[in-house]
């Protein structure tokens, strides 16, 4: 059924192209006659055998693997990058809706097939799930933000419905893009937020939600609005004991709730507005504390949360945050604690790297493999041997050494997002390693890592498949397919055949169908967007 569904909704998109086919799109036909270079046409022919192999793939891995090839056929095949793109939506479609990654998989294709045809993004999207949709209706206003086409992006805010997620954020760039003299288009669009969140109310700390809009805009509008829009985000936080912890230029910030960490945000406004209920308020010590070190709340945190678009080269300031369960923020804090204390010492070593270096390994020798999310000896070695390998290439190839052994030690036997990061770490000390090995001239030593770097990913294959305790996240994503992934491409540095060799090895045809396509778009030059 679902492929009789898929047959009609294709027939229905490609028949009716000529009626409703954007400039880009035609550009973008008109472009697959482009000459490909005699080095690429090996890597496309790579690509487009590996693009073939990924239909016959289970959904979640079909829908990944067929958005990553998109990337290379704009390269190769510019005429076919639509149809994959819809071959990838409609592979994600099939998933669960248990399935975590079926958002990021629908909301990846159409944000992809955004920028070629927005008309047939339109004909998809009843078909996505409601959190996808509500992502994608938000990168439409942020388009028709980008385009100035206000009127535009009004309507499309104007057309969400009242239970669904609100693209705050979208919402946000549009108030702050308005020419002056649109005031009533800004308090119609806030007062919109304010209906949706009363429906469906939201948890941002990074800038989506109804509360940062406050906190941005709240000279702009009425105070009986704005003071509206405070009680009513105050009272939905009252249950909610989700921890929230930030990152602060003079130490961590906690809250034990969402209630402390609003009033953190409202109060300076509330101040303003109504003094004597700021004051009744201001009874939390935990967020007076606060508020008496940063006496704006956010805004002493991140200048750039004011009603103005951001500077030419500014950035937003906010350092990071998290959302924990109750109990676990402690942990985070005690994290982020630990790899501030180890980015001191290593920085402290890295000085003594460049004019005695191998005092400098001695002393990354005594740092912790791991510690929470890092792992401190291994990125404290591949760094002396960074700084040092022109002046004393014997001395990095130590470093290098070394920072191998202290890599196998590194326990993969945690969950969550913990895991993910320190994977990361790992991955980024093989995958640097064998290229700088590379960069040395050190063949045997390149040689030498990726083989050492390959088995530790094997090993941790070995705990993402565990049939007891599997990991259940899309298999592009195991840390272990990230660190051969990773690899591999280094691999490729020193001899793309190798990386093929090494490819081809794999038993799994979801591994050497992914591998292969990121090779291949490695080697074309086209650059990987994130997929989580």
């Amino acid at each position: 059924m679902l492929e009789c569904v898929r047959f009609l909704l294709l027939l229905a998109l490609f028949g009716s192209l000529p009626l409703f086919a954007t400039a880009e799109s035609l550009a973008q036909k008109r472009s697959a006659h482009l000459e490909i270079k005699p080095e690429s046409k090996e890597w496309c022919s790579q690509l487009k055998q590996a693009a073939v192999r990924a239909r016959g793939l289970d959904p979640g891995m079909r829908s990944y693997t067929l958005l990553l090839a998109s990337r290379g056929l704009q390269k190769c095949a510019p005429q076919k990058v639509r149809a994959t793109l819809i071959d990838a939506f409609m592979a994600s479609v099939a998933l669960s809706d248990a399935d975590a990654a079926k958002t990021g998989l629908q909301s990846a294709a159409l944000r992809k097939l955004l920028r070629l045809d927005e008309s047939t993004v339109v004909q998809l999207m009843p078909q996505a799930d409601p959190e996808a949709r509500a992502e994608i209706q938000g990168a439409m206003v942020e388009r028709a933000v980008d385009r100035r086409d206000f009127d535009r992006a009004l309507s499309l805010l104007n057309q969400i419905p009242s239970d669904q997620d609100y693209p705050y954020a979208a919402a946000t760039q549009l108030i702050l893009r308005l020419p002056a003299g649109h005031e009533a288009e800004k308090r119609a669009i806030f007062v919109n937020a304010m209906a949706h969140d009363r429906e469906h109310s939201s948890l941002g700390v990074e800038g989506d939600d109804l509360s940062f809009m406050v906190v941005r805009f709240w000279r702009h509008f009425p105070p009986e609005l704005v003071l509206d829009a405070i009680d009513q985000i105050l009272d939905h936080s009252k249950t909610d004991d989700t921890h929230i912890a930030m990152k602060a230029s003079s130490g961590p910030i906690n809250f034990d709730n969402v209630y402390q960490y609003r009033l953190f945000e409202l109060l300076p406004v509330l101040r303003e507005l109504d003094p004597s209920k700021a004051e009744q308020l201001s009874n939390d010590p935990q967020v007076q504390a606060q508020l008496n070190k940063y006496p704006n709340g956010l805004q002493s945190l991140d200048p750039t949360v004011r009603d103005t678009p951001l500077r030419k080269g500014e950035e937003p300031g906010m350092q990071g945050v998290s959302m924990t369960s109750p109990g676990a923020s402690g942990k985070v804090l005690q994290d982020w604690h630990s790899a501030e204390i180890y980015q001191r010492q290593e920085n402290e070593i890295l000085k003594q790297a460049g004019d005695d270096p191998r005092q400098a390994i001695a002393t990354a020798a005594t740092l912790p493999v791991q510690a929470g999310h890092t792992a401190p000896r291994s990125e404290t070695l591949f760094r002396i041997a960074q700084v040092g390998w022109k002046k004393n290439p014997s001395a990095s190839k130590e470093a290098l050494e070394q920072m191998a052994d202290s890599l196998k030690k590194v326990d993969p036997a945690m969950s969550g997002r913990l895991r993910l990061n320190l994977g990361l770490r790992v991955q980024y000390c093989w995958s640097d390693g064998v290229e700088l090995a590379n960069k040395m001239k050190d063949t045997d030593l390149a040689r030498s890592l990726l083989q050492e770097g390959m088995e530790q990913a094997e090993r941790w294959k070995g705990v993402d498949g565990d049939d007891n305790d599997p990991n259940r996240a899309l298999k592009a994503w195991w840390p272990s397919v990230a660190l051969f992934s990773a690899l591999l491409r280094s691999a490729a540095h020193i001899s793309p055949q190798t990386a093929l060799e090494l490819i081809h090895k794999f038993q799994d045809p979801d591994l050497v169908t992914l591998f292969q396509i990121r090779l291949a778009n490695d080697r074309l030059g086209a650059d990987e967007e994130s997929l989580h």
